[in-house]
């Protein structure tokens, strides 16, 4: 294996163009995979970064947005960074058929590789028409929804409004995808992408310089590992041993019961969730004001409260973050199926220090080719002028060159027992997700 990080910060494009030209000239081997992460603060100039990029990157290309990137030489949060790779390696795209079986076939595909990182839009933002489709089906469904007396008649609607939103691909749960890519027994990670600040047909993720819209790439790779973490303490042996440990490390807010049905939230505390989270929380916004801040990429879906269910299965939690949308359902990421309906509603608190995001005991002392870490990206807004901190520990502790890239919590399926720690992230079997608190490491060896 070889590689080369080429990067360059800066607000302006033509410097970038520059700067990367000048670097790709002095790459002395034959790269046959780039992945390529462009900053969001530079989305407006996409186009021009492209065709740029298409002239000179033939051969198999990987680009998506992220909030920030650190190397050796800083942390930036404008610019772009590319890795150059002579790699073993495959990459599958999911097709127009049904998600799942797609799927399957690419779980079949990956099972002689050593890892596999699932990069695709966990929450996907269309075009205006199709916002107002999604209004439209949410309001009828609502109709009939409101109308019953019965929770059993409720959560047959529930799950009917779940399928037509999965079908329709405008949220891909996480969870789902790792349990049917974990069964090809290797380790998956997934950069599940949700964009702190929204567009039009984001997020955008290209392969080989074309669009992948609302699919699935999968990254198959040889001579690898992956490493997952979370800052959290430990899961509890019992749904109320972690709930003890929620409300004693999070700042809780209120303990709630839901209705809920595959990936869709009908009720908190038999209200619609878009009314407990105005009067509780006190976020709302108007349908008008929602569609307009995606036109014009100001709709931000970040917020500091959410809510945590804890899994029937393994008592771990993940937590849905609680924003004001303007829908009467609360669909989100995650198949929800394997969760209580009992559930807390938290204040998100960073108490680590943000080197923990990037502490991973396999740094220490060895000196792996190239690692590349995916870190959450409220770290950024957590700790502001300490995130610089993760940029210190890396120069000072990682004994190989690394990449350090910011971008929605990232989460994984770990193969049985590769680590002895109870994540309180995992919420089925070695399958992890948190909303926030979670990093990933690729170690890519020789």
């Amino acid at each position: 294996m070889k590689y080369s990080v080429l990067s360059s910060s800066s607000k302006d494009v033509k410097s970038i163009i520059a700067d990367i030209e000048h670097k790709l000239k002095k790459v002395d081997f034959s790269p046959n995979l780039s992945v390529v992460i462009i900053t969001q603060s530079l989305f407006e100039n996409r186009n021009e970064l492209i065709d740029f990029l298409k002239k000179l990157l033939v051969f198999n290309s990987i680009i998506f947005f992220v909030d920030g990137f650190g190397t050796n030489e800083g942390i930036f949060m404008h610019g772009i960074a590319i890795v150059l790779l002579e790699i073993d390696h495959d990459i599958y795209v999911t097709g127009r058929g049904n998600l799942e079986k797609e799927l399957e076939k690419i779980a079949g595909k990956i099972k002689g590789h050593d890892v596999a990182l699932a990069i695709y839009p966990a929450l996907y933002f269309p075009g205006k028409m199709a916002l107002f489709k999604g209004f439209l089906r949410d309001r009828l469904y609502w109709f009939r929804y409101r109308r019953c007396k019965d929770e059993g008649r409720k959560r047959r609607i529930l799950k009917a409004y779940s399928n037509w939103v999965q079908k329709e691909r405008l949220f891909i749960p996480v969870n789902k995808v790792l349990r049917i890519l974990g069964k090809s027994g290797i380790p998956v990670g997934s950069i599940n992408l949700v964009p702190l600040e929204v567009h039009e047909e984001t997020p955008l993720i290209l392969y080989n310089f074309r669009p992948i819209g609302q699919n699935v790439l999968v990254l198959a790779i040889k001579d690898a590992e992956l490493h997952f973490k979370d800052i959290f303490p430990e899961r509890g042996n019992s749904v109320e041993e972690t709930r003890k440990i929620l409300s004693s490390f999070f700042a809780l807010k209120d303990e709630v019961r839901v209705i809920k049905e595959g990936n869709v939230i009908g009720e908190i505390n038999g209200m619609p969730v878009k009314d407990y989270i105005r009067e509780k929380l006190g976020f709302e916004i108007t349908q008008e004001e929602f569609i307009e801040r995606v036109e014009g990429g100001n709709f931000s879906g970040i917020s500091p409260y959410g809510l945590a269910l804890i899994s029937r299965k393994t008592f771990g939690t993940s937590v849905i973050g609680l924003t004001g949308y303007p829908l009467n359902f609360y669909p989100y990421f995650l198949d929800l199926d394997v969760f209580e309906d009992s559930g807390l509603i938290l204040g998100e608190i960073f108490v680590e220090s943000p080197e923990e995001f990037v502490f991973f005991d396999s740094i220490v002392g060895n000196n792996a080719c190239f690692r590349i870490f995916f870190v959450d990206s409220t770290t950024l807004l957590a700790y502001r002028g300490d995130t610089y901190r993760m940029y210190d520990f890396l120069c000072d502790t990682c004994k190989g060159d690394w990449l350090l890239i910011f971008t929605s919590a990232s989460s994984a399926k770990m193969i049985k027992d590769y680590n002895s720690k109870k994540f309180l992230s995992e919420i089925d079997g070695g399958i992890c997700y948190f909303s926030s608190g979670t990093s990933l490491m690729v170690e890519l060896k020789e």
